[in-house]
C-alpha cells in the first residue's frame, strides 16, 4: 500500500507542477500487483493505452474492454500483432488476444476519440472469461506552456480565499452559486500567438464542474462556455478582426468575477506567399441521394469568395438557397440534409460566385440500398420462386421466406456480383399452403420486404421498420411503412407505462410506401413501441430512448449449442433492466459475421431472433458475444458440416449385453425434429423396430430391452433419418 501512496504522491506532484506538459500520463485505479493501465496523449491527437500484466499475476489477459465516458465516441483504433479489435458500439471497444498477454508482458493500443481529453473505463478478462481487473483512466489534453505563461495563469485570481478543498468534479451546484475559478485552475490558448480573425482553441483544467465562464480579450468579450462534469473544457473561439498586433491579455472570468489571465502577443496576419490568384469555380455533388441522408456539397473557388448554393426541384423551382465562404485554400463545403418526405426524382444544385455558375444533378431514390423484384407476383405450389435485385457489392445478402403463418420456411445467404446484382431461387413445396408470403431481404442494417402470393394473388399487409433500435432525445426516428397503395395508416407511440405518448396518420403513396419522422425531445428514458395499424391489421416495433449500457453482469445463452449452415439462432439472456447491449457473431477465423444492438426490458430480459448461421459457414467453433459497457459474456457454438450424416452409439462401449438388459441407443445429426427409425437385425433378419424422433438439436435417444428368447450372437443396430444411415454392432451373451 505504501508503494501505491508513494506513486500517487509523485504523480500528483508532476501534474500540479506541469499541467500543460507535452503529454500527460495518469496512473489508474486498479490493483498494481496484477494489471497496470496508463494513457498517453500524443501530439497527433491520439491516445496510447498501455497494458502491463504484472509478473506477480497468475493469469494471462485475453480480453480488454474500453469504454469512453461523458458522452464521447470512439473514432478509430490501431492494435499490435497478436490482438484483434472490435468497435462494439460508439462508446465501447473490445480487444481479444490471439496470443494471451502473459504475466510480465506489456502491450499497447492507439485510439482516437472525439474528445480532447477523454476519460475511460476499462476491464480485463482471463482465458476462462472470468473478469479480472477494472479501473478508470483520464487523459489531459496536449498543450505547451512556458514559465512566463504559467506565471501569468497563476498570478491573477481576484478571490484569494478560494478553497479548492471544498470543490470536486462531482459537485453539482448550479453555476450561479458555485465559484467557477479555483486556485488550481489553469487555461491556455492554442496557438499561443494567434492572428486577428483566426480561430483559437481554449483549453482549461481544474475548474469547478459545470461552471459558466466568459473569455475576454482585454475588455472585449469573445466567447462564453462551461466546464464539463470533470471541471475541464476544450472550446474554439474567434479572435476579432479588430484586434491589433502586439501584447494582449486573454482573461477568463466566472460568474462571481474571479478571473485567470493568459498573456501573449497578437501577431500580424500572414500576407501569404504571393497575390491571390483566381481559381475556377467547381462543384462536387453525390449523384445518388436517399431520404434522410446527409450529403456534403463541396468545391473550390478563389480563396475568400462567397459561394451561393441553390437547390432546385425537377421543374427548376428553387427549394433552398445558402451561402458559404471558401477558405484560404479556396475550398468550400456545406451539409445538405434530405427530408424523409422528399419526393423521389431528379434535382439540381447550382453554385455561383457572382461571376461563374456551375450546375450538377442528382437523384433521390428509394431509401434502401437493396432493390429486389420477383419474376412473378403469384406462384403455384411446386413452382420455383426466382428473385433478382441489386445491392452493394462485397457484402452478403440474406434472404428469409416467411409463410402466411409468419413461419420461416427458407433461409439463404447470396453473394452480390461485381456488377451489384444478386439473385435467389426457391422451389415451393407441392403441399405449400396458400396465401401471401413475405421475403425479407437484409444486407447489413438495410432491410426490404417483398410479397408474393402462392395459390392466390398477394395482398399488401402493412409493415413497419425503424432506422435504428436505440435513440437519444436529440434524434428523430424514421419509420418506414408499407401497405395498400394510397391508403392511410394510423401511428401510435406507446410509452413504457403503456400510455399513449403520441399519435398521427401516415399517408401512403401510389407505390404503397411512406416514411415518417418524429421528435423525441420530451421522451424520458425507456422502451417505447411504434404501433402502425390499418383496418383490422397492425404491426408493432419496439425502440429504446436514452438507455445506457449495463453496469451489471450479462447472462447469454442459446436454445441449442450445435448448428448446421442456414440454421437460425435464438438468443436469450439477462442484464440490468433497460440496458443497451451489443451482440456479435464471430466465425472460427475471428471474423465478425454480424453485430447488432438490442436492449433488455424493464425486467432485465432480452432476446434476439435476428442471427443465423450463414449457408456458406465453415464447420468449427463459432462464438456469440454479448457486450454492454465493460461487461461481456461469450457463448461457443458448434457449427457442423451441412453434409454431416446421422451417427449411432450404445451406452456400453463394449457393445456386450445379456438377455433382459436395457440398451440405450442414441446418436446425433439426425436432422432437426426429424423422424428416426431404429432397427435391430441378424443376418438380414429383422428382430425389432424402434421408431423415434430427433430434438431441435438433431440428436435422439431411445431404449431397447433385449428379448429373453433371443439367441446369443452378434446383431446390427441401424439408425436411419433424412440425413442418412448409420450402423453399430451389438453382442448378446
Amino acid at each position: 500500500m505504501s508503494n501505491v501512496l508513494l506513486k500517487s504522491v509523485i504523480i500528483l506532484a508532476l501534474l500540479v507542477g506541469s499541467i500543460f506538459a507535452t503529454y500527460a500520463i495518469h496512473s489508474v485505479y486498479a490493483v498494481p500487483e496484477f494489471v497496470t493501465v496508463t494513457a498517453t496523449n500524443t501530439a497527433a491527437g491520439a491516445t496510447v493505452i498501455s497494458i502491463t500484466n504484472s509478473a506477480n499475476n497468475t493469469a494471462s489477459i485475453v480480453s480488454f474492454i474500453l469504454q469512453i465516458n461523458n458522452g464521447g465516441t470512439f473514432k478509430s483504433f490501431q492494435i499490435q500483432n497478436g490482438w484483434t479489435g472490435t468497435k462494439t458500439s460508439q462508446t465501447t471497444l473490445a480487444f481479444s488476444a490471439i496470443e494471451p498477454l502473459e504475466p510480465g508482458k506489456t502491450t499497447s493500443f492507439e485510439i482516437k476519440t472525439d474528445q480532447q481529453a477523454p476519460t475511460l473505463t476499462w476491464k480485463t478478462s482471463d482465458a476462462n472469461n472470468v473478469d479480472r481487473e477494472s479501473g478508470d483512466i483520464g487523459v489531459q489534453a496536449n498543450t505547451q506552456q512556458d514559465n512566463t505563461q504559467q506565471n501569468n495563469n497563476n498570478q491573477n485570481n481576484s478571490n484569494p480565499n478560494n478553497n479548492p478543498g471544498n470543490q470536486s468534479p462531482g459537485n453539482t451546484q448550479t453555476p450561479q452559486t458555485q465559484q467557477g475559478i479555483l486556485d488550481t485552475s489553469t487555461f491556455r490558448i492554442i496557438p499561443a500567438t494567434p492572428s486577428p480573425g483566426s480561430h483559437i482553441r481554449v483549453v482549461g483544467l481544474s475548474f469547478s464542474a459545470l461552471a459558466n465562464l466568459d473569455l475576454y480579450v482585454d475588455n472585449d468579450k469573445i466567447g462564453s462556455f462551461a466546464s464539463n462534469s470533470q471541471g475541464n473544457f476544450v472550446t474554439t473561439v474567434l479572435v476579432p478582426e479588430s484586434e491589433q498586433p502586439g501584447s494582449v491579455n486573454f482573461i477568463l472570468k466566472d460568474q462571481q468575477g474571479n478571473q485567470k489571465t493568459f498573456s501573449t502577443n497578437i501577431k500580424p496576419q500572414q500576407s501569404g506567399h504571393g497575390p491571390v490568384t483566381n481559381v475556377p469555380l467547381t462543384l462536387d455533388v453525390d449523384p445518388i441521394y436517399h431520404r434522410g441522408d446527409t450529403k456534403v456539397i463541396s468545391g473550390v473557388d478563389t480563396p475568400g469568395s462567397t459561394v451561393t448554393i441553390t437547390l432546385l426541384d425537377s421543374k427548376g423551382n428553387p427549394i433552398t438557397t445558402s451561402t458559404v465562404q471558401s477558405d484560404k485554400d479556396g475550398k468550400y463545403s456545406m451539409n445538405d440534409v434530405v427530408p424523409v418526405d422528399r419526393d423521389f426524382g431528379k434535382y439540381s444544385v447550382t453554385a455561383s460566385d457572382g461571376k461563374t455558375q456551375v450546375t450538377k444533378q442528382y437523384s433521390v431514390v428509394t431509401t434502401h440500398n437493396i432493390s429486389v423484384t420477383s419474376i412473378a407476383t403469384r406462384y403455384d405450389p411446386g413452382q420455383t420462386v426466382i428473385i433478382n435485385g441489386t445491392s452493394i457489392t462485397n457484402q452478403l445478402v440474406h434472404f428469409i421466406i416467411m409463410d402466411p403463418t409468419n413461419h420461416p420456411i427458407f433461409s439463404k445467404d447470396a453473394n452480390v456480383t461485381a456488377n451489384g446484382t444478386v439473385s435467389m431461387s426457391y422451389i415451393l413445396d407441392a403441399a405449400a399452403i396458400k396465401g401471401t408470403y413475405a421475403v425479407d431481404v437484409t444486407q447489413g442494417n438495410d432491410q426490404v420486404t417483398l410479397f408474393i402470393g402462392v395459390g392466390q394473388d398477394p395482398s399488401a399487409p402493412i409493415t413497419a421498420t425503424l432506422d435504428k433500435l436505440s435513440y437519444q432525445n436529440t434524434d428523430k426516428p424514421i419509420v418506414s411503412v408499407t401497405g395498400p397503395s394510397d391508403s392511410t395508416l394510423n401511428l401510435i407511440i406507446v410509452a413504457p407505462d403503456d400510455s399513449q405518448k403520441f399519435a398521427d396518420i401516415i399517408n401512403l403513396g401510389s407505390d404503397g410506401q411512406a416514411s415518417y419522422s418524429f421528435n423525441l425531445t420530451s421522451y424520458t428514458p425507456g422502451i417505447y413501441s411504434a404501433v402502425v395499424s390499418h383496418a383490422e391489421e397492425k404491426v408493432e416495433k419496439s425502440f429504446a430512448v436514452g438507455l445506457s449500457t449495463s453496469s451489471g453482469q450479462i447472462a447469454l445463452s442459446t436454445v441449442k449449442d450445435s448448428y448446421l449452415p442456414g440454421d437460425n439462432i435464438i438468443i436469450i439472456g439477462t442484464a440490468n433492466a433497460n440496458s443497451i447491449l451489443q451482440i456479435s457473431l464471430t466465425d472460427p477465423n475471428g471474423q465478425v459475421i454480424k453485430s447488432m444492438q438490442t436492449f433488455s426490458d424493464k425486467t432485465g430480459h432480452f432476446s434476439s431472433f435476428d442471427f443465423n448461421i450463414p449457408s456458406t459457414a465453415v464447420p468449427g467453433t463459432w462464438k456469440l458475444d454479448g457486450t454492454s459497457g465493460v461487461n461481456h459474456q461469450s457463448v461457443s457454438l458448434i457449427v457442423k458440416s451441412s453434409k454431416q450424416a446421422i451417427t449411432v452409439q450404445l451406452d456400453r462401449p463394449s457393445g456386450a449385453y445379456s438377455r433382459g438388459d436395457i440398451v440405450v441407443i442414441s446418436g446425433t445429426d439426425a436432422g432437426v425434429t426429424a423422424s428416426v427409425k431404429i432397427t435391430i437385425n441378424s443376418n438380414s433378419t429383422l428382430i425389432d423396430t424402434l421408431p423415434t424422433s430427433s430434438t431441435n438439436r438433431g440428436d435422439y435417444q431411445t431404449d431397447w430391452q433385449v428379448p429373453r428368447n433371443v439367441n446369443p450372437g452378434t446383431y446390427t443396430v441401424e439408425a436411419s433419418s433424412i440425413t442418412g444411415k448409420a450402423t453399430i454392432s451389438i453382442t448378446i451373451q
